[in-house]
Formats: C-alpha cells, sequence, structure tokens
C-alpha cells in the first residue's frame, strides 16, 4: 500500500495519506493565490484514506461550500476540500519527500498574476479542471 506523509512547518499537524496521491496541478486563482501568496501546487487523494496523526493546531476556513486547512500556529495551508466530494486536495509542498509526483496540469492561468511567467509544465487551462474525483476547481 502506498503511504505518503506530511504536515506543517512547526509539526503542529501531521498526517498519512494510506493510499494513492493523484499528480500535481497548479491553481493561479486569486483565492489560491490570496491564501498562499503565490500559486498553489496541489496533489490529491481520497478523504478516507488521509489520517491526521496531529491535528492540534488544524483549523478549517469554510466559504461558498470550499475549505481551507491550515494551521493557526505557523500559518500553512494544508488542504483543500469542497462539499459533497470523496477527495480532498493535499498542498504539495506540505509532503515528505521523496513524492514521487509531477505536474501535469496548471489551472486557472488567465488569473495568474502579473508579476510571473508561467512555467512550461503539464496542460494550461485558462479556466479549472471538470469536477470530478480529486480534481481541483478552486473557485
Amino acid at each position: 500500500m502506498e503511504e505518503h506523509h506530511g504536515g506543517c512547518l512547526c509539526g503542529g499537524v501531521r498526517y498519512v495519506v494510506r493510499g494513492p496521491l493523484r499528480d500535481v496541478v497548479i491553481c493561479h486563482c486569486s483565492r489560491c493565490r490570496r491564501t498562499h501568496g503565490h500559486a498553489a501546487a496541489y496533489s490529491a487523494c481520497a478523504a478516507a484514506d488521509l489520517d491526521l496523526g496531529e491535528a492540534r493546531t488544524l483549523r478549517w476556513y469554510e466559504a461558498d461550500g470550499r475549505g481551507r486547512g491550515f494551521c493557526t500556529e505557523c500559518g500553512a495551508s494544508l488542504f483543500w476540500r469542497i462539499a459533497g466530494r470523496d477527495a480532498i486536495s493535499v498542498s504539495a509542498g506540505t509532503l515528505d519527500p521523496p513524492t514521487g509526483l509531477r505536474t501535469i496540469a496548471q489551472i486557472f492561468t488567465a488569473d495568474r498574476g502579473d508579476y510571473y511567467e508561467l512555467s512550461p509544465d503539464g496542460r494550461h487551462l485558462p479556466a479549472g479542471l471538470s469536477s470530478g474525483a480529486g480534481e481541483t476547481t478552486c473557485r
């Protein structure tokens, strides 16, 4: 069984994904840029495969049917979820290496910040992906 570990900067949140992770999708939407301070890189897993081993500082910000899990101590943004979906997105930068993941797509590229160029990695989509299992549709 695949197993991936990760957590926030201060260690207040640690998690294990016991199952496969989707390759990385980079989101350039304004919500992700404001949350992360730049574009956000997300993997995803089945929500049932995510085990929160340490979650004393994990809090959720909920708005418009979407939730972002973050650490109240160090401020790390760790998770993203949408109501009714069986998948949860995991901030790729919070995974312990080696991840074995690669970037497969960039979404909301039409919304990217004006201060950077897009990397050539993955498909470039001006809007989000369709709302299939584990796919990111941030806005």
